[in-house]
């Protein structure tokens, strides 16, 4: 990795790394607990990793995507919900620095930048996922009143954010509106046992009359799908491709460490021919990860136009080589592999969740083949 980056860039990846060391023997019991420890929280508060990629005017850290990235990979080392904290919060929080109110960027921005609030995003509904155009959660006006209406499924960290950005419609337009967690009207039950992201604290949002303020409201009506939801969702394809990155960097060291090591037909794995032909393509796979992850980094740093793509090219490669060198990592190692507390089975696990997050694999296809094909065209 370091070879990719500047010198400064280097020792920040390398300054992360040394901090987040200390929570390396936590993700299992995370898992077990189905939440992350308010230590874990507050340390990551402390170390202004909440919050670090907001404007330094409203108090978080303004770093920028090639800094945030990293902070991303070397999160996505330890815990895949330690890394879906830090994004989702940013995800939210940025919305609300881009597009929020000046009310809302002096009151509700500087406890999110600061991460003395956590926040968290509410698309998903029981008949709507990717199809973010199928929402039903409503905003409407009865007798003078704001009244919102509707549920949200599998809420990363519903369980224990304090703010929600939510998305809904109002009179048949798009809009977002911030929500406390304590609101009147808003019940919120984990969502149970899942199959990887053990430790976000998954829950269901219900709103039934819940009343808000007019000042709640985050931006325009029409702009939630149109201006809002790109937005965010770029920012958590981003994180989510640099994650996957340093999850499979995890599974990878735990190979080719096993296969170092363990002996079997007489030699170390290392040197049958099947073990090898894992090795190099995890090895070059995490490489070509990286640099399509750094692409796009750079791409957003630098405002440049194929940024959405390079994004999409990186988060559709990272989680799709991901799922695929995780399950051959359980197989390397075998019976250690299955291992509920080991990495790999843990990395497994959330490597196929991160195939559907912001975007499942086949809508990334969908969204890039067109755009692939026409710079293919265009001689790009």
């Amino acid at each position: 990795m370091e070879h990719l980056l500047t010198d400064e860039q280097s020792a920040h990846h390398a300054a992360l790394l040394k901090e987040l060391d200390r929570w390396h023997g936590e993700p299992a019991r995370w898992d077990q607990a189905g939440r992350l420890t308010q230590t874990v929280i507050d340390w990551c508060r402390e170390q202004r990793l909440i919050g670090a990629a907001l404007p330094a005017e409203a108090g978080g850290g303004g770093w920028d995507a090639v800094r945030t990235g990293l902070l991303y990979e070397a999160t996505g080392r330890v815990s895949a919900s330690l890394a879906s904290l830090v994004n989702v919060h940013h995800m939210a929080a940025q919305v609300v620095a881009r597009w929020g109110t000046d009310e809302q960027r002096r009151n509700v921005l500087p406890p999110l930048a600061d991460g003395s609030r956590i926040a968290a995003i509410a698309m998903t509904e029981p008949q709507s996922g990717s199809d973010l155009s199928g929402i039903r959660t409503s905003l409407e006006e009865r007798s003078g009143r704001l009244l919102l209406n509707g549920c949200k499924v599998f809420i990363t960290f519903g369980g224990q954010a304090d703010v929600f950005l939510v998305f809904v419609q109002r009179a048949g337009r798009s809009v977002a509106c911030l929500v406390d967690r304590d609101h009147p009207g808003l019940t919120i039950t984990p969502m149970g046992e899942t199959l990887g992201l053990r430790a976000a604290a998954l829950a269901r949002l219900e709103f039934r009359d819940c009343e808000i303020s007019p000042s709640a409201v985050v931006g325009r009506d029409g702009f939630g799908l149109a201006v809002l939801v790109p937005l965010a969702l770029e920012h958590g394809r981003h994180a989510v491709a640099w994650m996957a990155a340093g999850m499979l960097h995890e599974v990878f060291a735990a190979a080719a460490a096993h296969a170092l090591e363990r002996h079997a037909f007489g030699q170390p794995l290392i040197e049958h021919g099947q073990v090898q032909s894992l090795i190099t393509r995890m090895a070059t796979d995490l490489e070509a990860a990286r640099h399509l992850c750094l692409a796009a980094s750079r791409a957003l740093d630098a405002g440049d136009a194929a940024a959405t793509d390079r994004v999409l090219s990186a988060k559709y490669f990272a989680c799709r080589v991901l799922e695929e060198h995780s399950a051959q990592a359980v197989q390397v190692l075998a019976s250690g592999g299955v291992l509920e507390s080991g990495v790999t089975a843990r990395v497994y696990r959330d490597a196929k969740v991160l195939t559907i997050l912001e975007g499942t694999t086949q809508i990334l296809e969908r969204m890039l083949a067109p755009r692939l094909a026409h710079a293919a065209r265009r001689g790009v």
